[in-house]
């Protein structure tokens, strides 16, 4: 049995829709923990630490694993698990036909570039960006004017640009497919959570006709439906 502890509003989200996907794909079975944020900090609860010492979702146990190897933690690795584990027709991610040839062929390459992008590059200024805000609005307010100035100018040197060129990328990739390796994957559900948040705060242009339809591709799919109707919103 597949045990997933997921913390509402969070990055587990991701987990729990690839596992509705795998269940509609497989009949896989799964049994989901929903866990609350603690109400005085919005952080993951204590709890968390006696499943994983890091103390944060999601978090994955497979009973099928040798005793002392069965918890997993990290969206990235629990879905590239799950898919190496329970995705036996490869399809949710472009499979080369051996190890020899994988790394020259593209989709794989362009897969594992998005797996990454997601947390590496695109995740970091929206994060950032946020807890900026968030600081500034649990400040006092004779010291929101300097803050204010503080994080304009972060904006200006590092988020902003960052955060530009990343979403250009990502619709400029769109043009010329509905998914972005061609095949919807688990690509598709790393990055679909980053560019939710960015659409969340305004941030992804109307004029990004691709990106927009991707995301409504995304969430036209079953598998998200299920997910956001047992889990929740996504964030």
């Amino acid at each position: 049995m597949l045990h997933l502890y997921h913390l509402n509003k969070s990055r587990s989200f991701r987990v729990v829709w690839l596992l509705e996907e795998l269940k509609l794909a497989y009949g896989l079975e799964y049994q989901l923990h929903l866990i609350e944020r603690d109400r005085k900090t919005a952080l993951a609860p204590k709890s968390l630490e006696q499943i994983h010492p890091m103390g944060k979702a999601p978090i994955l146990i497979d009973d099928s694993l040798p005793k002392g190897e069965q918890v997993l933690a990290e969206s990235a690795l629990i879905l590239s698990y799950l898919l190496k584990a329970y995705d036996s027709e490869a399809r949710f991610y472009p499979a080369a036909a051996d190890q020899k040839t994988q790394a020259t062929d593209k989709a794989w390459r362009d897969y594992t570039f998005w797996m990454h992008f997601a947390e590496g590059s695109l995740m970091p200024p929206l994060v950032m960006g946020l807890i900026l805000d968030k600081s500034i609005q649990k400040s006092p307010w004779f010291a929101r004017p300097v803050l204010n100035k503080f994080r304009s100018g972060i904006h200006q040197i590092i988020l902003d640009k960052n955060l530009t060129n990343a979403l250009k990328m990502l619709e400029a990739s769109l043009a010329d497919k509905s998914y972005l390796v061609g095949q919807f994957s688990a690509a598709d559900i790393q990055m679909y959570l980053a560019v939710y948040g960015a659409r969340l705060r305004g941030l992804v242009p109307q004029t990004h006709t691709n990106t927009h339809a991707w995301l409504a591709d995304c969430e036209s799919r079953q598998g998200f439906k299920y997910a956001v109707s047992l889990a929740g919103p996504p964030l």
